[in-house]
C-alpha cells in the first residue's frame, strides 16, 4: 500500500522549544524532523503574533521545508477568540482562522485543524493548557450562575460549521481533536459535533493519548467515529494521567487500534505525538522508538 504515512507532530516542537515556538524554532523543528527520519510534518500557529510571524516567513519557510524533502500534511490554526462570547472578537477569530487556512494551502497541506478550548467556566487552580502542555494536572471548577451549556454548544456548532466552510472553500478537510478538559473532550461529544456541523469535509483527529487518559475504549472510539477519522495522533499513557509517551510504553492495545483503523480503510497520516516535560530529556529516543513501533504495527495490520 506504499510507504508508511507517518509524520512528526507539533508536540515535539512544543516540548523542545516552548509554546508557541518562535519562528526560528520552526526551522529547528524541520531540521529535527529530517534528523529523526521523518518525511512529513505538521505545523501549528497560535495566536495573532505567531500567525503574522509565519505569514511573513512563509516563502522562505516553504522553500526550506521542500528543500529538506518534507511534506506538510496539516496546519493547525489555534485562536481562542473563535469561541469568545463577544461577537466582534469571535469574528476576529474566524478571520485569523481564515488566514491560517490560507497558510495551509500555501504549504500544500490537505488538512487544517483547530481546538474547542476550555468552556467559559471558572477553574479553581490549574486550567487545562494555560501553562502549555501539562499532562498530570487535576482540575476543580465552578459553574458561573449565568452559564448555559446549551447556548454555548449552539455557538460552538455554528463556529465549527463556519470553520468547515472556510476550509471547504480552500479545498481542505477540517478536523477537531477531542482533548481532556476541553469543550469537546471525548469521542461521543466529537460524534455529536460532527452530526450537528453536518459538513462532509469535517471530521476528527483520533488522539489516542487524550482518549486513553479519558478512559475511553479506543477501538470503540474508532467504531463510533468510523470514516470521519481524518488523522491520528499516536501516543500512550497509563490510562490515568494524560501523558504522551511512546506507543507501547503504556496500556493502549495498539493491535486492536490498528485492526479497527484497517476496518474503516483509514488512509490518513499517523502523527508521532510524543512529548511533555516528563520525557523531555529523552525526547529523541522516545520519538524514534515510537516511529519504529507505529511503522511495524501498521505494517502488521496492512495499513501501509
Amino acid at each position: 500500500m506504499g510507504p508508511p504515512r507517518i509524520n512528526l507532530a507539533w508536540l515535539y516542537a512544543i516540548t523542545k522549544y516552548g509554546y508557541p515556538p518562535s519562528i526560528s524554532n520552526f526551522y529547528d523543528f524541520i531540521n529535527d524532523a529530517v534528523r529523526l527520519g521523518f518525511k512529513a510534518i505538521e505545523l501549528e500557529v497560535y495566536g495573532e503574533d505567531n500567525l503574522k510571524a509565519v505569514e511573513g516567513e512563509r516563502v522562505k519557510l516553504r522553500d526550506f521545508i521542500e528543500s529538506h524533502g518534507l511534506k506538510v500534511i496539516n496546519v493547525a490554526g489555534i485562536f481562542p477568540q473563535l469561541l469568545s462570547s463577544i461577537d466582534g472578537v469571535r469574528e476576529r477569530g474566524l478571520e485569523l482562522f481564515r488566514r491560517s487556512v490560507e497558510l495551509a494551502v500555501f504549504f500544500n497541506a490537505g488538512l487544517t485543524q483547530t481546538d474547542t478550548f476550555t468552556p467559559p467556566i471558572e477553574f479553581i487552580g490549574p486550567k487545562p493548557y494555560s501553562m502549555g502542555i501539562v499532562f498530570a494536572e487535576r482540575y476543580r471548577v465552578k459553574i458561573p450562575i449565568d452559564f448555559s451549556w446549551r447556548a454555548f454548544w449552539r455557538m460552538l456548532v455554528n463556529v465549527m460549521r463556519e470553520c468547515s466552510r472556510i476550509a471547504l472553500d480552500h479545498g481542505l478537510k477540517f478536523a477537531i481533536e477531542p482533548r481532556v478538559g476541553e469543550s469537546v473532550a471525548n469521542s461521543d461529544a466529537m460524534l455529536r459535533l460532527i452530526d450537528e456541523v453536518n459538513m462532509d469535509n469535517f471530521g476528527a483527529v483520533l488522539d489516542v493519548g487524550h482518549l486513553n487518559a479519558a478512559k475511553e475504549l479506543i477501538p470503540l472510539s474508532i467504531e463510533k467515529l468510523g470514516n470521519r477519522i481524518l488523522y491520528v495522533h499516536a501516543s500512550d499513557n497509563d490510562g490515568r494521567d494524560n501523558y504522551h509517551w511512546s506507543p507501547g510504553r503504556g496500556v493502549v492495545d495498539w493491535d486492536a487500534v490498528f485492526e479497527e483503523l484497517r476496518k474503516f480503510n483509514f488512509s490518513g497520516y499517523v502523527a508521532i505525538d510524543v512529548g511533555g516535560q516528563d520525557i523531555r530529556g529523552r525526547l529523541d529516543d522516545e520519538v524514534t522508538q515510537a516511529r519504529r513501533f507505529i511503522e511495524e504495527v501498521g505494517l502488521r495490520h496492512g495499513l501501509w
